[in-house]
């Protein structure tokens, strides 16, 4: 076999190669997009889901009696995080510097 064909052969393998990877993404591709709409869809619910709970429990219904009916304990508002202000990100004054001594002294 000159090099040629061994090169011809080996685009031939290399592309059938690719064609199955490219097959075998496609549904993962599909799903992951149904997922990230579902996911996102869910994450619009969170907050009447909890305002719902909460007024269900100040009604008078119970952990508990909610929980028989299939509704979970909602979790907590996530909060953005500020910018952190401090000690840490301020440089060190003249006063706060201690005194050098000499080396050699």
């Amino acid at each position: 076999m000159d090099a040629q064909k061994i090169l011809s052969k080996a685009d031939e393998i290399e592309t059938a190669r690719r064609a199955a990877r490219k097959d075998a993404i496609g549904p993962l591709a599909a799903i992951l997009a149904e997922r990230k709409h579902l996911e996102a869809a869910l994450a619009e619910t969170e907050a009447p889901y909890r305002k719902a709970y909460t007024k269900a429990e100040a009604a008078g219904w119970s952990g508990a009696e909610l929980s028989q009916l299939g509704a979970e304990v909602p979790e907590a508002p996530r909060r953005a995080r500020g910018k952190q202000t401090g000690i840490r990100n301020r440089p060190a004054s003249r006063a706060e510097v201690p005194p050098q001594t000499p080396v050699n002294g």
